[in-house]
């Protein structure tokens, strides 16, 4: 995937730019990630130049990547990173002005399953704050997102298509709120632990054959 963002999506910057941007020719950065461990949690790359890996239950979002001894290799992209880059001089004082609107409505991660055998390709929002007012744009994104892949080139749309488990998470980590004693310690251990997904459906995140959940715990079966 990070080959095709490298080299097909040059196409798709150029094709969707704005009427002032010049054409895109040299060839992008892709910050990707790989990580194999079982238990891990993942940031936001914006939040952490270095590594979005964090020990686990200690960042935005957790994975529970198979079991200890046998995991998935997880290529995390950070997709909102890389559209970052497409920017130019628009001659009027804005050195970094974005090439196309639509990247500020995309999702922050990109990430799959790297070993012949496919099987996840996922679709990932990292939020933190209060639900309510982050709830609605995560899903513009995720929405956003699957459709620039999936609708302006082939040979991406395809890689996807290829993976069998298609998925939008949207995680969003809120402010846990003190109670007396921490009383409530041990329930919020056992939910972080046992999540519910909540499905949910939104723009054209099923027109391309993806699901969609919101939780702050991905649990990725072997």
């Amino acid at each position: 995937m990070n080959n095709l963002l490298k080299h097909q999506f040059i196409d798709v910057v150029n094709e969707m730019r704005i009427g002032t941007a010049p054409e895109w020719h040299s060839e992008p950065n892709v910050r990707y990630e790989d990580i194999n461990d079982d238990l891990f949690d993942v940031v936001d790359s914006r939040q952490e130049p270095d590594s979005i890996k964090k020990i686990y239950n200690q960042g935005t979002a957790s994975y529970i990547n198979g079991a200890n001894g046998n995991t998935y290799n997880l290529r995390f992209i950070s997709f909102d990173d890389f559209l970052h880059q497409f920017v130019y001089d628009d001659g009027m004082g804005n050195t970094r002005k974005s090439m196309f609107k639509q990247h500020k409505k995309m999702a922050d991660l990109l990430v799959y399953n790297t070993e012949d055998d496919k099987k996840y390709f996922i679709v990932q929002e990292l939020c933190q704050g209060n639900a309510s007012n982050k709830r609605s744009k995560a899903k513009i994104q995720l929405s956003s997102t699957v459709n620039i892949l999936c609708s302006r080139s082939r040979e991406i749309s395809d890689y996807i298509t290829s993976f069998p488990n298609k998925i939008c998470y949207l995680s969003i980590k809120e402010e846990q709120v003190p109670t007396p004693n921490n009383i409530a310690d041990g329930f919020m251990e056992a939910y972080n632990v046992i999540p519910e997904k909540i499905p949910f459906k939104y723009g054209q995140i099923g027109t391309y054959g993806f699901t969609a959940y919101e939780t702050r715990i991905v649990k990725l079966e072997k």
